[in-house]
């Protein structure tokens, strides 16, 4: 019971974070500058690694957010750690109720998902968060999902 608790309290402190950062499964790489420019967060260096690219943002709680973008534009993974959660609920998109159906009969933690359509890892404790999403279909050809950390 007081896991599930715990649980509950991580998935709604993802949905009401003022900082946060979200770039959307499955959209464009637009939703990356948008996102830095809403939300404050300082912007690093994209770096290409063959088959997509890395962009990463420090939101000011700390939280480094990276987001994974294949060459064709489309946000394929997202990976997070800091002191904060991310604001899961619009980092996940229409992944989201998939997610929240998924945990809400789930004890205990970490959170995790994981279908065909949408994974996700989320666990941590107060100022120490850590976790990643993506979508296996999304993702390119060659690329191991271990890169999304």
């Amino acid at each position: 019971m007081f896991l599930t608790r715990i649980a509950c309290a991580m998935l709604g402190a993802s949905c009401a974070l003022p900082f946060a950062a979200h770039a959307t499964l499955g959209q464009n790489v637009s939703t990356v500058d948008g996102d830095q420019s809403h939300l404050h967060a300082v912007a690093h260096v994209a770096t290409t690694q063959g088959a997509y690219s890395v962009h990463r943002l420090t939101l000011p709680s700390g939280t480094q957010v990276r987001e994974y973008v294949a060459q064709n534009g489309i946000v394929f993974g997202v990976a997070w750690d800091g002191p904060t959660l991310p604001d899961l609920k619009a980092m996940l998109g229409a992944s989201f109720d998939v997610y929240v159906a998924a945990v809400a009969n789930r004890r205990g933690t970490p959170l995790a998902v994981s279908n065909s359509d949408l994974v996700v890892f989320s666990s941590g404790h107060l100022r120490a968060f850590t976790g990643y999403a993506y979508l296996p279909r999304a993702l390119p050809a060659g690329v191991d999902v271990g890169v999304i950390q």
